[in-house]
């Protein structure tokens, strides 16, 4: 055989060293999927980044959302409960012995519930 000719055991000339040939075709290959497997990393850490502040701003608008609620629903329970308290002294004001009959027999019950 000369040395231009093919070593038909390996497919590489046969004046090189195969496991040298292997050796530098492994390495490219190991280069190549280091680098794309370095891309994909940095896609998959954008991607998640992006979600994370996503989420975040959702959950700022879902916070604001509650804390409007929150406020509204306390604003108009300090407004029902102001005036349940209005009606309840004026029928005090109005009718004083139905009034104490009324909390007699309610403290009655809550003590009965209470006991058991």
């Amino acid at each position: 055989m000369s040395d231009n000719s093919i070593d038909p055991t390996f497919g590489a000339p046969s004046g090189t060293d195969p496991f040298a040939t292997a050796k530098a075709s492994a390495m490219k290959a190991a280069e190549d999927l280091r680098t794309a497997a370095t891309a994909k990393a940095q896609e998959f850490r954008q991607a998640a980044e992006s979600r994370a502040q996503q989420w975040k701003h959702s959950a700022e608008e879902a916070s604001h959302h509650a804390r409007e609620y929150a406020d509204k629903a306390w604003t108009e329970t300090r407004a029902k409960t102001k005036d349940l308290a209005t009606e309840a002294e004026n029928f005090t004001r109005e009718k004083p012995l139905q009034a104490l009959l009324a909390a007699f027999g309610v403290g009655f019950l809550v003590g009965l519930i209470l006991k058991r």
